[in-house]
């Protein structure tokens, strides 16, 4: 695992782990591309990182054409970027990382890590880069789901028990409008929840963040994706343990579809909730395993990072 940690692609996003940005609501080549409904939370233009697909879903049918920031059809490699696997766990001591089918998966014991969800505000975006100065305790970093063009989550978005951006259920075209989408968050009990959108009860939570599609819930795969589709794309997410202890991050390095993606959570983690967090723009920053951040890849909006308790 060299350079930046990171799935094949022309874009990257932000997932902070401290021992936890929303990119656009835009569409991948499995959904059609859209914005979330314009609402008093919720900006009414997008930034997409994949190609605007017609018809929805993830059947594959009709005319694919690029996004504004790349195309999933084509996927170039970072010069800086390795396309293999881990053949091994990461160096690294105070991080688990492991290769486990066309992924890298990085494990966050919620009693060793201090996982949060932020989002600086900045009205140029949130550079990975400029936020490890600024935050040198963190030593994971990653994106925290899917944001607006004008560099806001797309959702809802709660940092240190202050909720920065409301939930947003709107209907609407795109990943983020895929029903059911998901929160992902940490509570006071120092355990952590994915949950479906509408279910989402701000009780407890002191992190969070919103995006779409839903990948798992309750053990069963989102009923949108479709096995053996066709539609493949660089993917990342975040996961939770049955017992809400562990948080597992993950994104692939190699194109997947969402069916592949969702049960390399469900099979092979054994867990029962898991939330889509972006595509093409999405890395993982490790420290003492990966490079710096690749700042071209970005600006993002929220992050969710981890730091060692």
């Amino acid at each position: 695992m060299q350079a930046v940690l990171r799935s094949v692609g022309l874009a990257v996003a932000v997932v902070l782990v401290t021992a936890a940005a929303a990119c656009s609501p835009a569409a991948s080549d499995d959904e059609p591309t859209g914005t979330p409904t314009a609402s008093a939370t919720t900006p009414s233009t997008t930034r997409s990182d994949d190609p605007v697909t017609t018809p929805p879903d993830e059947s594959g049918a009709g005319v694919t054409t690029p996004g504004v920031t790349g195309s999933e059809a084509t996927v170039v490699p970072s010069p800086t970027t390795s396309a293999s696997p881990p053949t091994r766990a990461a160096t690294a001591p105070d991080v688990e990382v492991a290769g486990i089918g066309s992924a890298n998966v990085i494990t966050l014991p919620l009693d060793d890590w201090d996982v949060r969800v932020d989002w600086p505000q900045d009205p140029d975006g949130t550079d990975l880069g400029e936020y490890l100065v600024d935050h040198p305790d963190v030593a994971v970093l990653t994106n925290a789901g899917i944001f607006s063009t004008d560099l806001a989550p797309g959702g809802l978005l709660v940092a240190d028990g202050r909720e920065l951006r409301a939930l947003n259920l709107a209907d609407g075209a795109g990943n983020f409008h895929l029903k059911p989408n998901a929160v992902f968050a940490i509570l006071d009990d120092g355990t952590a929840e994915v949950v479906d959108a509408t279910a989402y009860d701000p009780t407890g939570v002191v992190q969070a963040t919103q995006s779409g599609p839903a990948l798992v819930l309750d053990g069963v795969v989102h009923p949108e994706f479709r096995e053996g589709s066709e539609n493949v794309a660089i993917r990342s997410g975040v996961g939770v343990s049955r017992d809400g202890r562990t948080v597992h991050l993950a994104i692939s390095f190699a194109p997947m579809n969402l069916w592949d993606f969702a049960t390399l959570f469900r099979d092979e983690l054994e867990v029962d909730d898991a939330l889509y967090l972006d595509g093409q723009i999405s890395q993982v920053w490790i420290d003492g395993v990966t490079d710096e951040p690749l700042a071209f890849l970005g600006p993002y909006a929220g992050v969710i990072a981890a730091s060692r308790r």
